[in-house]
């Protein structure tokens, strides 16, 4: 069947949008935000860029308005990144979930002896402007720290025995086209006007954007 030239190169531009990720300019991309306590962790992938008590410190710049976050490493619309897994991540090994967590029935890694993978590819300083589609709040978040898929931190909470615990993919960092960012659970009042509270307020429908203005603190 005979193809014009317009028909060829309209579908080569086509193939070549799809290679690539989504811009986060202009009118954003859509996501999910889900909400962790990064000011309380000891351990971060950013180190190198914020230092030993970077993220404590950023948590403390309130007067910028800037919150930490952290992105998957699959998230193929916010760009992906490289992560060093060990062979039994990667099996997702259930021997590495081994402490037990309170109310639900999946298990965590061993705080004490499991080390979770280095992602020196993450984009650490790297911000975005979030938006709540609920209300059209906005906050500013930096990214600090990673996310990996594959890591037991993660995969552990797919393992619960009972259905209702299985966190799905898209709320630990497991799902290529979710487009999930982490964030700082003290930025939950200016995005929703209410406190945080696990397990009761609900995560968020959010549009990204690149904030290329915003600075390390």
């Amino acid at each position: 069947m005979h193809r014009s030239p317009q028909i060829l190169v309209l579908a080569a531009l086509a193939a070549l949008s799809s290679a690539y990720p989504q811009s986060t300019s202009g009118a954003g991309i859509q996501g999910y935000g889900t909400f962790n306590h990064y000011a309380g962790q000891n351990t971060k992938n950013c180190d190198t860029l914020f230092g030993k008590n970077g993220k404590t410190e950023l948590a403390k710049n309130t007067e910028n308005k800037i919150y930490q976050a952290a992105i998957s490493d699959v998230s193929t619309a916010l760009g992906t990144y490289e992560c060093n897994y060990t062979d039994k991540d990667l099996q997702h090994d259930p021997d590495q979930c081994t402490d037990g967590q309170e109310g639900v029935t999946y298990k965590l890694p061993n705080s004490g002896s499991y080390i979770a993978p280095g992602c020196p590819g993450a984009p650490c300083g790297t911000c975005y402007t979030i938006t709540n589609n609920a209300n059209q709040n906005q906050i500013t978040v930096q990214i600090v720290d990673a996310c990996p898929a594959e890591t037991a931190w993660n995969y552990c909470k797919a393992l619960a025995t009972d259905p209702k615990d299985v966190v799905p993919a898209g709320q630990r960092c497991a799902d290529p086209g979710t487009n999930q960012v982490d964030i700082d659970l003290s930025a939950y009042p200016a995005l929703t006007g209410q406190n945080y509270q696990s397990g009761v307020t609900p995560n968020l429908d959010i549009t990204i954007t690149s904030n290329p203005g915003c600075t390390v603190a």
